[in-house]
């Protein structure tokens, strides 16, 4: 980049407050801006950066690698870009100031201690700080939010104290990897089930990202509280994570960590309203180190999938994780009473998965079973169909995200999906669960509960012609699946 130079026409004011006319000394001025900054930055990416959405572009004046300069500046998502230079504003935090020299004012804005931006008026400053804030790391997370309740491991109900804004708080560890490219990707993400991001905080160990509020748990938790949903229900689940694939593979991206405590489902909502949570996104090249990625997620055998040597992450990966988490849904056993009273939810799961072995034969035996119109083993409440498993197969097989889409389980799914005549309110989650933990003591004496569910926000799938008609009807099974519902 080159020296500042340049001089504006002499009829204005330039960025320092001066006319032109005034006797204005630039390098007494560098001088007193140097003293808030350091002489070189040194955090840009290692890795050409996710550019989308233009949120800002203007000339700007500024100070960068010790030197005054004005360069045409672009705002990103999570992305300022100085000439060729591409900042990451998730590493930053920021700061407004003002600089009086020769009794002029010039506004400021600091990118941690080595980076400055110059503006001309108070309001051109405020609008470009709301704008980057967005982006930048925040501190003292308690001094405008007071905690509510922890929903679950690692994510809270919060409350902002000014005016009581209600929002979500999700915990991630400093050592994940990859954050600036996860947190970039979440930020330009725009898809409904991919929570907003307000803002960022750091402490010592964490980062404290605040998001739009959701009430929901994870699906490891509703399996671990025998929660049996309906064969409609399942399907409608695996679907809209499969669009979001679709959303991330649209956009050269994808999830890098699902698993059943990373997709939750609102307690609250009458609808199947789901976010996912947990991503873990790093745009590798073929031949880049992948070590830090499988050690990160490799909680078990089954994160990863293998089907080649050297194979990146990518949205195959996505689809076999995707992959095991039907499985387990479909497959799942009830823990131990003793077990689950003494352990969370979080432990629960980490020993869950140390100790999974998807069996192949059993699938294959089920659907065989399946298909002599027999009943399967009434352990396995989430055996619908021989559809169903066969995607489970060929989610473990490394399909094509265009082939899980068109499944014919879907199809049979919509297909068995009965509209109601007159619509009812159903009971929520939240109430059925609450029922349910009413009528513990008589467990034995009645079927396992089930939850219905019913979409009170359809508009948002028109996109999505299967999904919606699968949440606008809904076939309420009373009884275990028999014969007929096998298909």
């Amino acid at each position: 980049m080159q020296n500042f130079i340049t001089r504006p026409s002499r009829t204005n004011t330039n960025e320092f407050g001066h006319r032109h006319e005034d006797s204005f000394d630039y390098n007494e001025f560098k001088n007193l801006a140097s003293s808030l900054i350091t002489s070189q930055h040194q955090k840009e990416w290692n890795h050409l950066p996710r550019l989308t959405q233009i949120l800002l572009n203007q000339n700007l004046t500024v100070m960068f690698d010790g030197v005054i300069i004005k360069e045409q500046c672009t705002l990103y998502p999570n992305v300022l870009k100085i000439d060729n230079h591409y900042i990451q504003l998730s590493q930053y935090q920021i700061k407004r100031k003002q600089l009086i020299h020769n009794n002029k004012k010039c506004y400021l804005l600091l990118l941690g201690n080595d980076i400055m931006l110059f503006f001309s008026s108070f309001d051109i400053q405020k609008h470009w700080y709301n704008q980057i804030k967005q982006f930048c790391i925040m501190k003292n997370l308690l001094v405008k939010y007071r905690l509510q309740e922890q929903l679950f491991q690692d994510f809270y109900s919060i409350i902002k104290k000014k005016n009581r804004q209600q929002f979500s708080a999700y915990i991630i560890n400093k050592q994940q990897p990859y954050l600036e490219h996860t947190f970039g990707l979440l930020h330009e993400s725009k898809n409904h089930s991919i929570l907003k991001i307000k803002r960022i905080y750091e402490d010592t160990n964490n980062y404290v990202m605040i998001t739009e509020r959701f009430e929901g748990e994870p699906v490891f938790n509703f399996l671990l509280e025998n929660i049996q949903f309906m064969e409609v229900q399942v399907a409608t689940l695996i679907y809209q994570i499969l669009l979001l694939l679709r959303y991330l593979n649209e956009h050269q991206a994808y999830h890098g960590n699902i698993n059943a405590l990373n997709i939750l489902i609102n307690r609250e909502s009458q609808s199947l309203e789901i976010a996912v949570i947990g991503f873990i996104y790093y745009p590798f090249k073929q031949g880049d180190d992948i070590s830090e990625y499988l050690k990160w997620v490799n909680l078990n055998k089954y994160c990863w999938s293998g089907f080649e040597e050297n194979q990146i992450p990518g949205i195959h990966s996505d689809l076999y994780q995707l992959g095991v988490l039907l499985y387990i849904i479909t497959f799942y056993t009830k823990i131990n009473q003793d077990l689950k009273r003494k352990s969370d939810p979080y432990k629960l799961f980490l020993k869950y998965m140390k100790e999974l072995v998807i069996k192949y034969e059993l699938i294959d035996e089920t659907i065989e079973v399946l298909t002599q119109m027999k009943t399967p083993d009434q352990q396995f409440v989430h055996v619908f169909s021989s559809s169903q498993l066969d995607l489970i197969k060929k989610l473990l097989s490394n399909c094509s995200l265009s082939d899980a889409l068109t499944h014919q389980w879907f199809v049979n799914a919509k297909q068995k999906a009965k509209p109601h005549n007159q619509r009812q309110g159903l009971p929520t989650l939240k109430t059925i669960i609450e029922l349910k933990e009413a009528s513990d003591g008589e467990a034995s004496k009645s079927q396992t509960k089930r939850f219905s569910i019913q979409s009170d926000n359809y508009d948002s799938m028109d996109e999505c012609p299967t999904v919606s008609y699968l949440m606008r009807n809904i076939l309420d099974y009373e009884k275990a699946p028999c014969k007929t519902h096998h298909s």
